[in-house]
């Protein structure tokens, strides 16, 4: 009849490691410690797992020396045959945390990349609604009480336009511009307000890539014979007096 081989000290550096024993096997376990250099390192290399197992699932990566030393020891306990008993049985535990520990680190890299793709879904959701609601702002504002809507054109040439929505109430206006071409580098479109025959400068303004544009909130010139608008192209920074010939101009009197 066979009996079991009583377990030497050093099988329980695993258990030690991961603070599995008990307060009595644990102070025997620490004077066979202090005399076993590498039942030491035994026990700092379960340590090292343990604390690859804890970080998996955070935010923070391990470091490329841990992960090393953690692969490094697999493949020498995989890679050393005909083992006793006892160091196959510490081989099979590291092989055993070596694949908890590739598992945990599989689902920490997928739920930080889920949780990358719900960030950018939030920021496009919020983008767009933000989207939304500023032309739900601007319908509004257009079929607002009062609001007349003028054409602005080039002469002989039916492609751009610019839409202005005049609210003579508020004395503010809003421009739509469509297909409306590039500007060279430092240069921009400004409108201006025909009054007394006189312009008067207002806003400028560049095209987006497809040839839009919207500006809102524009004041309105007071205090005399509005009579129409006009777009000139003129350096960013707008001009005082138009320096360009007339690209677009359309007649603002009441209907």
């Amino acid at each position: 009849m066979s009996h079991p081989e009583p377990e030497s000290p050093r099988d329980l550096a695993a258990a030690y490691a991961l603070g599995a024993l008990a307060p009595e096997d644990a102070r025997r376990f620490e004077a066979f410690l202090a005399g076993s250099p590498e039942t030491q390192r035994e026990v700092a290399e379960y340590r090292d797992v343990a604390a690859l197992l804890a970080l998996g699932g955070g935010e923070a990566a391990p470091s490329d020396d841990l992960r090393q030393r953690v692969l490094a020891r697999v493949a020498e306990t995989k890679g050393v045959p005909r083992r006793p008993p006892r160091a196959r049985g510490r081989a099979a535990l590291w092989v055993a945390l070596a694949a908890s520990l590739t598992a945990v680190l599989g689902l920490g890299l997928n739920l930080r990349s889920a949780q990358g793709e719900l960030r950018d879904l939030r920021e496009l959701l919020a983008d767009t609604q933000g989207r939304l609601a500023a032309r739900e702002a601007t319908l509004n504002a257009i079929f607002e009480p009062g609001v007349q809507m003028y054409q602005l054109t080039a002469t002989g040439d039916p492609e751009p336009g610019i839409q202005l929505f005049y609210d003579r109430q508020r004395e503010r206006a809003i421009i739509h511009g469509f297909r409306l071409r590039e500007v060279p580098e430092g240069r921009a479109y400004q409108l201006w307000f025909i009054r007394d025959g006189k312009p008067v400068p207002s806003v400028t303004f560049k095209p987006e890539a497809d040839g839009h544009a919207r500006v809102e909130q524009i004041p309105v010139p007071t205090g005399g014979d509005l009579s129409a608008a006009a777009v000139t192209i003129e350096p960013e920074s707008g001009s005082t007096q138009p320096t360009m010939p007339i690209k677009l101009v359309g007649p603002l009197k009441r209907s």
